[in-house]
């Protein structure tokens, strides 16, 4: 028996990191408020390459099983490519990756018992994916975990509403919080109204990261904010995934939602100090000493 058992991307990540980019800030454009840029035609000399294993589903896997949790990654059996360019002042990084995830063989999860299921990163057919993740958590008790990608929230969001009515934890960043907002036609973006939105989709515990200005959980009742712990950011690449691998290692072992909210910001201040999404993940003494 699984603690959790992660469905979504593993991929190999090659970055790129870059100090000729510039940052465009479109404060009017909500979903979409920064732009890393290059000028046309220029060729750019680069001091090297970093490659790491990657994906949500890996990244997830990784970090839960730091902390204690008997964890297992669900994805296509040969990794994708994912092309990352890291802006050297900031951190920031633009991704390109490749649709890989909607090869995954959810067949397989018949012969898998587990507590919990998280799903992110899914393409593909979406509408049969979401009816056999339904089909097991309904047939097994599990409790489901939800990381949608924009890319799910824009495109499949019907699909996606029927996950979200069945979800026991919801982790997302402000802007796919904006995201299923537009979605649902709501045209209120405060904090307390996304929460309000998301717990009335379905989800009982609803974390929303939003970069420097940290992240927030709520269970409906309550709503907590925990700020960032300063650090030098090299790369931001793994920060939400860290999160979450915090948050669910605490949370997921019995944990309440202040100390897994806790766990889930010095995970991803930790990751953020270095190239990939993995380097950095904190195992229970290393995070029990911060």
């Amino acid at each position: 028996m699984y603690d959790l058992v992660s469905i979504g991307s593993i991929t190999r990540d090659i970055f790129v990191p870059t100090d000729r980019g510039k940052i465009f800030k479109t404060p009017r454009d909500l979903l979409a408020p920064e732009w890393l840029g290059f000028e046309m035609g220029e060729k750019i000399c680069i001091d090297g390459i970093v490659e790491t294993a990657g994906g949500v589903a890996h990244g997830l896997s990784t970090g839960t099983k730091k902390l204690g949790l008997k964890s297992f990654a669900l994805g296509p059996s040969k990794p994708a490519v994912s092309f990352i360019i890291v802006d050297k002042e900031s951190g920031e990084r633009v991704i390109f990756y490749q649709k890989s995830s909607g090869t995954i063989d959810l067949s397989k999860l018949a012969g898998i018992k587990t507590r919990w299921l998280s799903v992110s990163s899914l393409t593909g057919n979406w509408r049969r994916q979401a009816d056999q993740i339904l089909k097991y958590t309904n047939k097994t008790g599990a409790g489901l975990i939800l990381l949608p990608s924009t890319s799910q929230i824009r495109d499949d969001f019907q699909d996606l509403k029927k996950l979200l009515k069945a979800a026991k934890i919801l982790i997302l960043n402000r802007n796919e919080a904006l995201e299923v907002a537009a979605k649902a036609k709501s045209k209120k973006n405060d904090l307390k109204s996304l929460f309000a939105l998301l717990h009335k989709l379905g989800p009982e515990i609803v974390c929303i990261t939003d970069g420097t200005r940290g992240a927030w959980a709520s269970d409906a009742n309550i709503i907590l904010h925990s700020p960032i712990k300063k650090v030098k950011t090299v790369d931001v690449t793994g920060a939400g995934d860290a999160f979450a691998s915090g948050f669910l290692g605490i949370y997921l072992k019995g944990g309440n939602m202040k100390s897994a909210l806790r766990a889930g910001i010095l995970n991803s201040a930790s990751v953020v100090q270095y190239i990939g999404t993995t380097r950095g993940l904190l195992g229970k003494k290393e995070l029990a000493e911060k």
